[in-house]
């Protein structure tokens, strides 16, 4: 059973987080929040009182008042507002972080572990800064910045007004080892995406067919043919010459004699032999015999 104790304790809390007002809403991936937050669709409302621990990358708070800010990665940063929520008082260690935002007629704070530095208004604060283990401490003003930013030391009186456009770095932590400077006093740039990149393949190596349409070489025979089955073979005489040419076999004309007329009915001739006798004279054959041989011979 709930006592009136725990109901009291419980009203109490609920009026507490109630009066604190609301920062801003964060936006990072692997950033942590110590203190009062509320878990939103969009992002997570950070509450008055809180501490921001950006991760490995940077992390980014819309302020409630417009504008944002960067909390560069492995940089921690504490936000308190006032009641009316017109003046906020930011702290850190070391690290860096960039603010961009309009400011009204009252004044913004932020400390470090030797300056406090007064950014006054009304106008546009636009600023870069940036503290490392030695106390040595970058405060840049970036494009568009209208607010000329007091640098006081935490345990002195001295000062230094950083105006716009200006860029100045505090060596040691103190103004007398302020020094003019070109660097970037914001979030280092990030690391280039590595892409990998695969050599396409080789192209593959093919060896040529031969064209079908393209001319093969053929063993062509230039010289006419003259047959008499009378006359007796002399190839030297009928073959005239061979040559190689890429066209079509052409054996050119062809003329073949017929052999002269005789006796239906003659009988083969008849020589005598050394011993008076005879013998029916010896045929002359053979001729397309040795004429098949040739070619034969020369195609295969």
């Amino acid at each position: 059973m709930r006592t009136a104790a725990g109901a009291a304790l419980l009203i109490a809390a609920g009026t507490a987080v109630s009066a604190q007002q609301n920062v801003g809403e964060l936006f990072s991936n692997g950033a942590s929040v110590t203190g009062a937050v509320v878990l939103a669709d969009s992002g997570t409302k950070v509450l008055s009182g809180s501490s921001i621990s950006a991760g490995e990358q940077t992390a980014t708070l819309k302020l409630e008042r417009g504008g944002s800010m960067l909390i560069c990665p492995n940089t921690s940063l504490a936000v308190t507002t006032s009641q009316n929520g017109r003046q906020m008082m930011f702290s850190m260690n070391t690290g860096n972080l960039e603010m961009d935002y309009p400011i009204g007629a009252a004044s913004d704070n932020l400390l470090t572990p030797d300056f406090r530095l007064l950014m006054p208004g009304p106008g546009r604060l636009h600023l870069a800064l940036r503290v490392n283990a030695k106390g040595d401490t970058c405060v840049q003003s970036l494009a568009g910045n209208s607010s000329a930013v007091v640098v006081s030391e935490g345990m002195g009186d001295a000062s230094y007004q950083v105006k716009p456009n200006e860029a100045v770095i505090f060596n040691g932590g103190r103004i007398s080892g302020a020094m003019p400077t070109h660097e970037n006093c914001g979030c280092p740039a990030p690391p280039p995406t590595q892409v990998a990149k695969v050599a396409p393949p080789a192209p593959k190596t093919e060896t040529p067919k031969a064209d079908p349409a393209e001319p093969q070489t053929h063993m062509v025979v230039d010289a006419p043919f003259i047959y008499r089955a009378t006359d007796p073979v002399d190839l030297t005489e009928n073959v005239a010459h061979l040559k190689m040419e890429s066209k079509p076999i052409d054996l050119g004309p062809t003329v073949v004699l017929p052999p002269p007329a005789t006796a239906k009915n003659a009988k083969p001739a008849k020589t005598e032999t050394a011993s008076g006798g005879t013998k029916p004279a010896q045929e002359k054959h053979g001729f397309f015999a040795k004429i098949g041989a040739f070619f034969a011979g020369m195609f295969h």
